[in-house]
């Protein structure tokens, strides 16, 4: 695993900057490691994304035929480390990326363009908000006739959470372990290749 040297002043420092507060019930140290799974797994997904380059570089005509962006996200997470991390994951694979760091603004930002893929956080800041997105999302999707992928992803080890997202229509749900980015790509792989096959017949 990078080491990488980030102290508690350097983190309380990032959240100032991000104008995002230090969540409640969470510990520097943990946020640390969170970082530090970030750079691994930055350095994981650019080795992938320059193969996919040089594909593209070797078989110019095949990436003509590839559409210049991928689907619309948006992601919601009242921490700005996270909502930084996932931008800039998911942008290197041609993912059009906006981010929301709380319920109204993600609400209003759906209005105007009904994303394919909505990726929220449970706890913004606490799960009573998370549930009420939740909610609002699938309602505003079924008025709209559009089909949205929504996906919750949370820290809390609570088992009880999600069968209260499914209830509430999340289409999947992902805990915040220690390898959780790869595996929310994995999943969002999953959604977006299966669109593709249906489009083949």
């Amino acid at each position: 695993m990078a080491t990488v040297d980030l102290d508690n002043e350097f983190l309380e420092l990032f959240f100032s900057i991000t104008n995002s507060k230090v969540p409640q019930n969470v510990e520097l140290v943990d946020l640390k490691k969170q970082l530090i799974n970030i750079v691994d797994t930055m350095k994981e997904l650019n080795g992938n994304a320059k193969r996919t380059n040089m594909n593209r570089a070797l078989n110019p005509a095949a990436a003509e035929d590839e559409e210049p962006q991928g689907p619309a996200i948006l992601i919601v997470d009242d921490l700005g480390v996270i909502t930084y991390q996932l931008k800039v994951l998911l942008s290197q694979f041609e993912y059009d990326v906006d981010c929301s760091q709380e319920i109204y603004d993600a609400v209003n930002k759906y209005k105007k363009r009904k994303y394919e893929y909505v990726v929220m956080d449970l706890f913004i800041p606490t799960e009573r908000e998370g549930f009420i997105l939740l909610t609002e999302l699938k309602k505003m999707a079924a008025a709209f006739g559009v089909k949205t992928i929504v996906g919750v992803i949370t820290a809390s080890p609570r088992k009880e959470i999600e069968q209260q997202c499914k209830a509430r229509g999340a289409d999947f749900f992902l805990e915040k372990n220690s390898d959780w980015q790869n595996s929310l790509f994995g999943i969002m792989d999953g959604y977006i290749n299966a669109g593709k096959d249906k489009e083949d017949y």
